[in-house]
């Protein structure tokens, strides 16, 4: 969109209206100029009082908030009042600032965008886009409400719901949401796409789920989000849209900068389910629009579903083109999902694209439905579905404090001290030439940590290495449902009238394992005495914090 400013308003310290400090004095105009086929979107951003989503006549407009058509940015001035160019596919919508809240829906949904498509969305679409919306609003106002913006706060991450069916709704509902209901401290959340799995029908079910926990909630578009019969990748979002509004975006807390970006490029022709990760000229402009008007020391944190990484087919060019944006940025970092397995990927200045000194850190968070809801049903007739790299299937709680930030994961289930797994072969012989390998699994790892173990009453502290290779107890979960194919338990059941009404326990498929990236290990040989011993293990994590947890270990006679 080629557009060019017009008009710059400096604001006055003196004037009766509402003005979020950290943007003052004005970065960028009001309003733009409108090229031959689009038109001019205007209206107001106002301070609603009384929180009845319209503008009375003693509310005041609210200066210096940022208003974007997708790609162009321009700032509301002292009354609050903006206008930018549209096209007949756009979405307006403003990014929230510090000290300030927009109304959120009946499902905890954030409102604060208008979407503009006269034309509506193809009426080929299996599942419904936009209906037609008809022609510009004499006037497109946006409501805030007044907020304490703290530099301190948390939020809630989730990673892939990927429901393919009602049942697996419920399993997100039952295995997730049920013990977040009231937790206290959290001032919002964000799903990294996949909210489903390809039937869009279940937006409604999944978000009616999540609206329990009761806070406001962001959302990202994952590749199983989008509307495989779009003719292009620019309309493959058109159900999202109206169901979540852009799927580009930004919004401001405390300190901190989230900017959403929809980093999933589908294949052409139609029907094509391919995609590569990745973002279109447009959307890497939108980013750089808002990246220009960010304080360079406030912090940066880009979300998006395909991880930046070249190996998840996240395309090398569009990743540099990233990092030259944030190259005069001290402190970013970058949350995707995707793999359904949990990562903590640091790019370096001497090995990467990346620009400075000090790492980028890239959190690829782990999945709320594990393995897609694959395992063995357990007690609650709910699937055992850990990821393939050996994490449990849970969320994560990310506090920020200013532009620092503690990421942590919560084990669905466990109580929070649950950071690690321990594995080590039952029954050791004492004095075999066997090798003895104690293997931890530190969910939250990275290379930036540091694991030891001792066996309490015997040894002193010793470290662990860090090793690349899979979960030996996901190894073994999954050889034990390979072996329940091979002996065609599946058709067996499905064959066998007596159990015609009932669910069958296993999943019928299960992902192979795959090397983790926070696996350590040590060989504690053989020589020790029979009976029972105690082994402690010490994870030390990227933030200095520490985590101890134990298992017992059996020595038998030759």
């Amino acid at each position: 969109m080629k557009t060019k400013f017009i008009l710059l308003i400096l604001f006055g310290a003196g004037l009766a209206c509402t003005q979020p400090a950290e943007q003052t004095p004005a970065q960028l105009p009001s309003t733009m100029e409108a090229s031959s086929d689009e038109k001019l979107a205007k209206g107001r951003v106002y301070h609603d009082l009384n929180e009845n989503r319209v503008m009375d006549n003693n509310e005041s407009g609210i200066a210096g908030v940022f208003v974007s058509n997708g790609v162009d940015l321009v700032q509301t001035d002292n009354d609050g009042k903006y206008s930018i160019p549209v096209s007949d596919d756009a979405i307006i919508f403003i990014i929230k600032p510090r000290d300030w809240m927009t109304p959120v829906n009946e499902v905890n949904l954030p409102q604060f965008y208008y979407l503009h498509k006269p034309n509506g969305y193809p009426d080929n679409y299996t599942f419904a886009g936009v209906e037609p919306t008809g022609p510009l609003p004499g006037s497109i106002d946006f409501p805030l409400y007044k907020e304490n913006g703290n530099s301190k706060f948390k939020m809630l991450v989730f990673g892939d719901p990927q429901p393919y069916n009602i049942e697996q709704v419920d399993f997100f509902a039952e295995d997730i949401v049920q013990e977040l209901i009231n937790v206290k401290g959290l001032e919002f959340g964000m799903t990294m796409g996949d909210i489903v799995g390809d039937d869009l029908e279940l937006f409604s079910p999944l978000n009616q789920a999540v609206s329990k926990i009761g806070i406001p909630w962001y959302n990202v578009l994952g590749n199983h989000d989008v509307n495989f019969q779009a003719p292009r990748d620019e309309l493959s979002d058109e159900t999202f849209e109206r169901v979540f509004g852009p799927a580009n975006y930004a919004f401001v807390y405390g300190d901190v900068h989230f900017i959403v970006v929809d980093n999933v490029i589908m294949n052409e022709p139609v029907g094509d389910r391919g995609y590569v990760g990745g973002l279109r000229a447009d959307q890497i402009e939108f980013v750089s629009n808002y990246l220009k008007v960010v304080p360079k020391d406030d912090l940066i944190v880009l979300t998006m579903h395909i991880p930046l990484v070249e190996h998840e087919r996240f395309r090398e060019s569009d990743q540099k083109e990233l990092f030259d944006l944030l190259k005069d940025f001290p402190n970013t970092l970058s949350i995707s999902a995707h793999t359904h397995t949990q990562n903590n990927t640091f790019f370096h200045e001497d090995s990467s694209h990346w620009q400075r000194e000090v790492p980028h850190h890239h959190f690829n968070v782990g999945t709320t439905s594990g393995s897609w809801w694959n395992g063995v049903r357990n007690e609650d007739d709910i699937p055992h579905t850990m990821m393939r790299d050996g994490t449990p299937n849970g969320y994560s709680f990310i506090t920020f404090n200013g532009t620092e930030y503690i990421i942590d994961w919560k084990v669905e289930g466990s109580p929070e001290t649950h950071r690690m797994n321990i594995h080590i072969p039952q029954g050791i012989v004492a004095n075999s030439e066997s090798t003895a390998l104690l293997t931890v699994n530190f969910f939250n790892g990275s290379e930036q940590s540091e694991l030891s173990y001792r066996v309490l009453g015997a040894t002193e502290w010793a470290p662990m290495v860090k090793v690349n290779k899979p979960d030996p107890y996901y190894s073994k979960l999954y050889k034990r449902h390979e072996n329940f194919i091979a002996l065609r338990v599946p058709e067996l059941w499905d064959g066998n009238p007596a159990f015609s009404n009932q669910t069958y326990p296993i999943s019928r498929r299960m992902s192979a394992p795959t090397n983790s990236t926070h696996l350590w290990e040590a060989n504690i040989g053989t020589d020790w005495p029979v009976g029972r011993h105690v082994i402690e293990v010490m994870a030390k994590d990227r933030y200095g914090r520490t985590f101890t947890a134990y298992q017992t270990m059996r020595v038998t006679e030759n």
